[in-house]
């Protein structure tokens, strides 16, 4: 697909991806949506592959995150998307969040593959920020009012009341228009925000470059039950990167982090103590030792390669 808004190019979609199908005739074929799952089932007895349904999100819950959606739209989409995954013959889900085992409890049998660091751990020695007066924070990945980027946008315009030099990016894919319309307000209204959003996905290697900038990057979730029990891959890129994080709370998370030191806690929806809490975690010393080696995709690479040799015996 190039134009994901358009419902006429994600009908020829199913097209394309049989004519592909007939041409390759694959011996493993991993579908990554359920959009294509009932073509793919139907025609896996007739070509004889085996049948790999790679679960990146838990896209039903997922609508609820999305405020442009009607409630019968909504439910309508549900059910859509139910049909499609209930479709028989796949050989193995992976799992893209240790929370989708009970979140989907029928997707057996399973492989859990997080989304963790294609790279390596930076070396880094002990983070302390006691005596700096100015920072650059930064907001990356998918922008969208669930993620909490309007909130952290007024807990930086309270921080700007104590450290006037700081700056805040926020860059990445911002899929819902009413967002950019406010965000856009914002970038006009805020002269040390810089805004870089897009209506496609952003380029992986200029949303990493952009952390690597950052003294502290923000991770300012809503506590909602669709992301709750995920694990956002900016924790393990900043883990890996030596960049602290400065969360919403959240138990996974905070027990993540506690490890190595890798960032605090913040309570985004209470500007108010924006500045306190922020004094709180300059006195903290981060990275006082390095991650450990889980957080690399290197460590998921052999139970893949692992799973898709069992599909050819």
């Amino acid at each position: 697909m190039s134009h994901f808004d358009s419902r006429l190019d994600r009908i020829l979609a199913q097209g394309r991806f049989l004519k592909c199908l007939l041409q390759v005739r694959p011996k493993i074929l991993v579908c990554c949506t359920y959009e294509l799952l009932p073509i793919a089932s139907f025609f896996k007895s007739i070509l004889g592959y085996r049948l790999v349904y790679d679960v990146q999100e838990n896209y039903r819950a997922n609508l609820d995150l999305n405020p442009a959606l009607s409630d019968p739209a909504r439910v309508r989409a549900s059910k859509l998307i139910e049909k499609a995954e209930a479709v028989g013959g796949i050989d193995l889900f992976l799992l893209a969040e240790k929370c989708y085992r009970k979140e989907m409890p029928d997707k057996r049998p399973f492989l859990i593959l997080e989304n963790k660091f294609q790279g390596e751990i930076s070396p880094s020695k002990p983070l302390n920020f006691q005596g700096k007066k100015e920072f650059r924070f930064c907001i990356s990945g998918t922008i969208t009012p669930a993620f909490g980027t309007i909130d952290a946008i007024q807990w930086f315009r309270e921080i700007l009341k104590s450290y006037p030099e700081s700056r805040l990016e926020i860059i990445g894919h911002c899929p819902v228009e009413s967002l950019w319309v406010e965000l856009t307000q914002y970038d006009k209204e805020i002269p040390q925000l810089t805004l870089f959003i897009d209506r496609n996905p952003v380029s992986h290697d200029v949303l990493i470059a952009a952390l690597e900038q950052a003294d502290f990057a923000l991770l300012p979730y809503r506590n909602h039950p669709a992301i709750a029990g995920k694990m956002p891959t900016k924790l393990f890129e900043c883990a890996a990167l030596g960049i602290p994080v400065l969360i919403s709370a959240n138990p996974i998370w905070e027990q993540f982090l506690s490890d190595f030191d890798g960032g605090t806690s913040m309570d985004f929806l209470n500007p108010s103590k924006a500045a306190d809490q922020l004094r709180d975690a300059l006195d903290q010393t981060y990275f006082t030792t390095l991650p450990p080696k889980s957080i690399l995709w290197t460590t998921e690479t052999p139970h893949l390669q692992q799973a898709f040799q069992n599909l050819f015996s």
